[in-house]
């Protein structure tokens, strides 16, 4: 079963006496273990659409499912519960908290989780995943210490910590340098492959976005099936 479905969903801003329509009539459907990339230019509404998935807003009209469920039919309680359950968020300026040392803004999300782990059972999930993205000396740092490439790795151990199943990431290797970006990437295919992470990146760059199992294409609101 699709984990995540869009069902001819639209979504329209006013823009002073303009009327801008950042997602037209879009359906497509995402599998768990799936990474897929939206590509599009600058203004097309991959962000806006990114938000929609993650029903951090709702559409003008149209359906979003997510495990089958109908977001439409959420209060806002359950809303917030099923995006802390289901969605791990990686935006592009990171969201950490500068004063904060990394682990402390990696366990964010854990205050909120109706499945808490102990303490120990957290460091042990937050080091192993900090090994694995090369950062476990920087766990202990002030996020103000960091490089913007050891944010974005701490701000993707935080989109998982919870053991969420869909990875939504916005411009993930937008600010990286080559090897930052290698790292990044190579992690996110990792999860989507071997721990049957669903994974939608939104991107500029073709070279990320072929890393993925499909690509969409958006342009002017319209999504379309994106062929190399």
């Amino acid at each position: 079963m699709e984990l995540l479905s869009v069902r001819n969903v639209s979504k329209s801003f006013k823009d002073h006496n303009y009327k801008v329509h950042a997602v037209r009539d879009v359906s497509f459907d995402v599998h768990q273990g799936e990474m897929v990339a939206i590509i599009g230019p600058s203004g097309s509404g991959k962000t806006t659409l990114l938000n929609l998935i993650g029903i951090v807003i709702s559409p003008d009209s149209g359906e979003i499912y997510v495990d089958g469920q109908k977001a439409s039919d959420m209060n806002d309680a359950m809303r917030c519960r099923i995006r802390n359950q289901y969605f791990g968020y990686i935006v592009q300026d990171f969201a950490l908290i500068e004063e904060d040392t990394a682990m402390q803004n990696i366990l964010v999300p854990t205050l909120y989780s109706k499945h808490k782990k102990s303490a120990r059972e957290y460091r042990e999930i937050i080091n192993n995943m900090a090994e694995k993205m090369q950062i476990s000396e920087k766990l202990k740092s002030t996020v103000k210490n960091l490089s913007g490439g050891e944010r974005q790795r701490v701000a993707i151990i935080r989109s998982i910590v919870n053991d969420q199943k869909i990875i939504l990431a916005d411009e993930p290797t937008g600010s990286l340098d080559k090897d930052n970006s290698k790292i990044v990437i190579n992690y996110l295919r990792e999860l989507a492959d071997d721990f049957k992470k669903t994974v939608v990146i939104v991107t500029h760059d073709l070279s990320v976005a072929r890393q993925c199992d499909r690509i969409f294409n958006l342009d002017d609101g319209i999504l379309t099936p994106f062929k190399l």
